[in-house]
């Protein structure tokens, strides 16, 4: 028997690899109430770190190229609108969906120093909430715990009337191709070529764009970057290939070690049909 593409079920492969997450991680990815836990601790201090949007205009930049000007939005998990803000200068209006409401309620807080109207919260799962159609929907690395992606990406293309944009930052550990020197499985995450297959199964034949991204992290001294490590892999490997992979991939500033993390970003959009 031959093996046909129709014969993969891509959404099972999806929701094998949510089950295949362990401790903390599996966590998050099904109980809600730890799920918004974490979004609570971290709602108040994670503009203080750089995000997608500060590190990389370009893809910002080329999702707003996405958008023509006075489009109504519904963006799917905007967190603290660092994506949402800017992008309402352009639409006419953005329903912001978040399943945190101490993450909606910082972007809220924000637009309205800013003086910003037309940003509409609700708080609830993209799954769950009723909504009225829109031009155009925006996520930007937020359908990560969504199980039943299939019908998640149905539901876009029904409510959208112009376009869906789905972006996905490919996430793998900071230091992947260390483990992979070391004889160590690949931990890249592949939920990003799950999407385009689980859409053709769809008949959605989405456009599909790489763009290369990349951002500094500090570590204080080695002995944090050992730490790194053993929280990554959970155990200290070969320290004589560490101290090698350190020494070539780490600049000094500072007293500090600055590690430059390389990884791309996926943008998948499409011009929604209603057949």
């Amino acid at each position: 028997m031959i093996l046909t593409y129709k014969d993969i079920d891509y959404e099972k492969i999806w929701q094998d690899s949510l089950k295949c997450r362990k401790g903390y991680a599996k966590e998050r990815a099904f109980n809600d109430n730890v799920e918004r836990e974490f979004w609570k601790g971290l709602s108040r201090i994670y503009d203080n770190q750089p995000t997608l949007y500060d590190y990389s205009k370009e893809v910002y930049n080329f999702v707003k190229s996405l958008i023509d000007t006075n489009k109504s939005l519904i963006e799917i998990g905007p967190g603290t609108g660092k994506f949402t803000i800017p992008l309402s200068e352009k639409c006419s209006d953005i329903t912001a969906i978040d399943f945190s409401r101490h993450m909606l309620n910082v972007l809220m807080e924000k637009s309205k120093i800013l003086g910003i109207n037309n940003i509409l919260p609700i708080e609830g799962k993209w799954e769950d909430v009723a909504i009225n159609e829109t031009d155009y929907i925006l996520s930007v690395n937020s359908l990560y715990r969504i199980f039943d992606i299939k019908a998640a990406l149905k539901k876009m293309n029904i409510v959208a009337k112009e376009k869906v944009i789905i972006v996905r930052t490919i996430q793998k550990p900071i230091f992947n191709n260390l483990y992979l020197k070391l004889g160590l499985e690949d931990k890249t995450c592949l939920d990003y070529i799950y999407l385009p297959n689980i859409l053709h199964s769809l008949n959605i034949c989405a456009d599909i764009k790489y763009m290369n991204v990349q951002y500094e992290i500090e570590f204080n001294n080695r002995e944090s970057i050992y730490y790194k490590i053993k929280e990554e892999i959970g155990y200290i490997p070969n320290e004589n290939i560490i101290e090698d992979y350190i020494n070539e991939n780490f600049k000094r500033s500072n007293k500090k070690y600055i590690f430059l993390h390389k990884t791309k970003v996926e943008i998948i959009y499409w011009e929604t049909t209603k057949n």
